[in-house]
C-alpha cells in the first residue's frame, strides 16, 4: 500500500508540472491601449513611452501587437513583456517590416539573468526560443527606420507551482507511514 501511495504522489506531481498557454489579444480586444496593458498575468510594457496597438492593425495579425512609436504612427517602439510565471518552449511570430527594419530580441531567465539575444532584420518570421528553457522576460529593442515590427501567437509552457506545504506534509506523512511499516516487521 505504501508504495502504490508514493506511486500515486509521484505520478500526480509529475502529470500537473506543465501545461500550454499561450497570450490571448484576440480576446483582449483590438485598439490602442496606454503604455502598458496586462493580460493573464503578463505584463507588456512599451519602454519607449507611446501607446500599444493591438490587433490587425499591429503588422496585419489579429492575435498580435506592436509598440507605437509616441507622437508617430509606426511599430518602432521598445517593448518589454514580462510573463505571470516561467515560461519555456516559448515561441511567437514576428510580422512585417520594411527595409531598414531591425530589432534586437533579449531573452531572460530567473533572476533577470541574460539568456541570450538574437537579431533580426527580416519580416514574417517565427521565432522558437525552446532552446532556452525557461524565460521569465523579454526585451524587443527595436532599431527600425522603416515601419517596425509586430509581435503575435505566443504560445509556450508553464510550470504548475505545487502547494509546497502540502505536498511537503503528505510525503513526509507517506514515508512515515512506511518507517513504522518496517518497525512492525
Amino acid at each position: 500500500m505504501y508504495k502504490k501511495l508514493v506511486a500515486a504522489f509521484a505520478l500526480t506531481v509529475a502529470g500537473s508540472a506543465v501545461s500550454a498557454a499561450t497570450i490571448d489579444f484576440v480576446g483582449f480586444g483590438a485598439g490602442t491601449y496606454g503604455s502598458q496593458i496586462v493580460i493573464d498575468g503578463h505584463t507588456i510594457t512599451n519602454t519607449s513611452g507611446g501607446q500599444i496597438l493591438v490587433g490587425a492593425g499591429a503588422a496585419g495579425e489579429i492575435d498580435g501587437f506592436c509598440s507605437l512609436t509616441p507622437n508617430v504612427y509606426s511599430c518602432e517602439a521598445d517593448t518589454d513583456i514580462t510573463f505571470a510565471s516561467v515560461v519555456s518552449n516559448l515561441s511567437f511570430d514576428l510580422d512585417g517590416s520594411n527595409p531598414g527594419d531591425m530589432v534586437t530580441i533579449s531573452i531572460y531567465g530567473i533572476a533577470n539573468a541574460l539568456l541570450g539575444s538574437l537579431i533580426f532584420t527580416t519580416p514574417d518570421q517565427h521565432i522558437d526560443l525552446s532552446a532556452y528553457g525557461q524565460i521569465t522576460r523579454l526585451f524587443f529593442d527595436d532599431n527600425s527606420s522603416g515601419a517596425g515590427y509586430g509581435y503575435s501567437t505566443f504560445q509556450f509552457d508553464t510550470a504548475q507551482v505545487p502547494l509546497p506545504a502540502g505536498g511537503v506534509l503528505l510525503l513526509t506523512a507517506l514515508l512515515g507511514l512506511g518507517a513504522a511499516k518496517r518497525r512492525k516487521s
